[in-house]
């Protein structure tokens, strides 16, 4: 007669193997309820002696998901009846011979293993009922003696890992790839590639990692053609290797096409959303498209409304980045005391409110890719020297962490403000700016552009009238003059809502006159002039005039001011300073 006892140390193995690979308890119990191996928490969980009625429920089902540990049918009469400490149990029974002779389990006792069991239920069923094949398999070769070490019965884990359709990849905490069933093999053949370029693609992903997954860069899905995912394998809270694995099949990833249907660079899509055939402009993207292959920071400058956001993710995505994160911040939106936990992360219980199990900063959420930081002159003087030792020596570091890790991440930042008159009055480190402004690159005004202005404009009413369901032929020549000869002290971001505006406003197909905004047509057509105080002075008097109305429709309290300060485009603290400046 066939025992899973007499077969406990080869069984044993597999189990091991399993929950290592799986990040999951598993367990083996024969059909009198009688614990055979588990994992050493399923034992202190659960004890020896498993309620018999479940396993004879599962014995005669095959397979079955206990979603409601403790309070389902086959429960009664448990001794864990509405206090299982189980959240979610996976079970199939094995067979030798059409005869039932046990259940294998694989088991989580925390919320996060119930979320990723259930939410990948049939791939973990799936993977169990080869785990049972596996455990007949060394059972019936027991018991023809033909398994005499735990060597074979490894040699019978990689031999059903070789006959599963997806590719994997085991490796080590380092990135390196161990291990790699018979599909992973045939991968790495097809694209020409070794296991120690898999490992440098992956090795980006690490410092991203959380307790139950790791982001998969987009360079290395792209490389092996297909969808891609890595589980972490944790023991006593260190990361000790994980799994790769490689979906065979059709690929599901977005891919940007050329005409000829081979994969693009992205470089001239990317560039050519920054509308406009002006000098100025086509200056601009020249210098974003030679910086595509540099990792140097780059410094954008200009006035608000300009479209720095816009370029900055032009360049990231016409850069050798492209397939990596693009993460922006504000630095003038977010509170001092939280912006240093944004930037850098924090581990768990770090301080009073921290999120169990830590937070990633904002580096490590765009590790190999793109960190944008807009309003860069808004960012507290305290943690611009943080920043600093960031760009200088690679490395960072959480809130409540000892541990500093090596970042690969480009950084661009943005701002409306000159920032060598903030260092001259010391609210901004030189050695910062000067790091900072590696690559300068200035964002023209619309007043610097006006030739776009049309351009611009029909771009935005094809735009909103794609959003609105509604067709628009064109702009009237009477528009387009009051369009061009306006001044725009809000750029580029005020032409795009005079456009919304006047497309709400229009009851033809044709925006006319009549239906920009009230502000535009009160003002008697200027022609361009050259810039001095004069127009500084309309500009601040503009400035002003947007600022008061802003205030009298949301009101001056501290919630009006943050509607007002979103209304403009700009932060909280830009708004306090300009309504000082202002004098309002």
């Amino acid at each position: 007669m066939v025992s899973l006892d007499l077969c406990k140390p080869a069984i044993e193995k597999v189990i091991t193997s399993i929950s290592d690979i799986l990040n999951v308890d598993a367990a083996v119990i024969n059909e009198r309820g009688l614990l055979v191996v588990s994992t050493e928490r399923y034992l202190k969980q659960k004890g020896e002696n498993v309620h018999v009625p479940s396993i004879e429920f599962v014995l005669a089902k095959g397979q079955y998901v206990v979603d409601k540990p403790g309070s389902m049918e086959m429960c009664k009469g448990c001794r864990f009846l509405d206090s299982c400490p189980a959240k979610v149990e996976l079970l199939s029974s094995i067979k030798v011979a059409n005869h039932a002779i046990g259940v294998v389990s694989l088991t989580s006792f925390t919320k996060e293993g119930q979320n990723r069991l259930s939410k990948h239920t049939e791939r973990y069923q799936q993977i169990l009922t080869q785990v049972s094949e596996m455990i007949t398999a060394i059972v019936q070769s027991h018991a023809t003696r033909q398994i005499e070490s735990s060597d074979d019965s490894m040699r019978l884990l990689e031999g059903a890992l070789d006959t599963v359709a997806d590719a994997y990849f085991t490796f080590d905490r380092s990135g390196n790839v161990i291990h790699t069933n018979a599909s992973a093999r045939r991968l790495l053949s097809q694209h020409e590639l070794l296991p120690a370029e898999v490992s440098r693609m992956l090795l980006p992903s690490l410092s991203g990692m959380a307790a139950h997954s790791l982001p998969i860069a987009n360079c290395l899905v792209d490389k092996l053609d297909a969808p891609t995912e890595a589980t972490p394998i944790i023991v006593n809270n260190q990361l000790i290797g994980g799994v790769l694995r490689v979906q065979r099949g059709p690929l599901t990833v977005p891919r940007l096409l050329d005409h000829q249907g081979s994969r693009s660079s992205g470089k001239v899509d990317s560039l050519a959303q920054i509308v406009g055939n002006s000098a100025a402009i086509k200056q601009v993207k020249e210098m974003a498209m030679k910086i595509g292959n540099s990792s140097s920071t780059v410094l954008i400058t200009g006035e608000t409304g300009t479209g720095k956001g816009h370029l900055a993710k032009a360049i990231h995505e016409a850069s050798t980045r492209a397939y990596y994160p693009f993460v922006a911040i504000n630095c003038a939106s977010i509170p001092e005391n939280l912006f240093e936990s944004e930037l850098f992360g924090y581990e768990d219980g770090a301080f009073t409110g921290a999120k169990k199990g830590g937070k990633p900063g904002r580096f490590e959420m765009a590790e190999g890719g793109t960190l944008f930081l807009d309003e860069i002159g808004d960012m507290p003087l305290s943690l611009q020297a943080k920043l600093l030792r960031v760009l200088q020596e690679k490395v960072v570091e959480r809130i409540g962490s000892t541990r500093s890790f090596p970042i690969n991440v480009r950084i661009i930042a943005a701002t409306n403000q000159n920032l060598e008159e903030l260092v001259e009055k010391k609210a901004f480190r030189a050695d910062l700016y000067y790091r900072l402004n590696v690559i300068p690159i200035h964002v023209p005004s619309l007043a610097e552009r006006k030739e776009d202005i049309e351009l611009l404009a029909v771009s935005f009413m094809e735009k909103y009238g794609e959003q609105a369901g509604r067709t628009f032929f064109g702009i009237a020549r009477e528009a387009i003059n009051l369009l061009t000869h306006y001044h725009w002290p809000g750029n580029v971001r005020e032409l795009e809502n005079a456009i919304e505006y006047a497309m709400n406003m229009e009851q033809d197909t044709v925006l006319t006159v009549d239906s920009l905004p009230p502000r535009l047509r009160a003002r008697p057509l200027m022609a361009p002039s050259p810039s001095g105080p004069a127009i500084k002075a309309r500009v601040a008097d503009a400035q002003a005039e947007a600022i008061r109305a802003s205030l009298q429709k949301h009101g001056s309290d501290l919630k009006g001011k943050q509607r007002v300060a979103e209304e403009l485009g700009i932060g909280l603290r830009t708004l306090y300073r300009k309504l000082k400046l202002l004098g309002i």
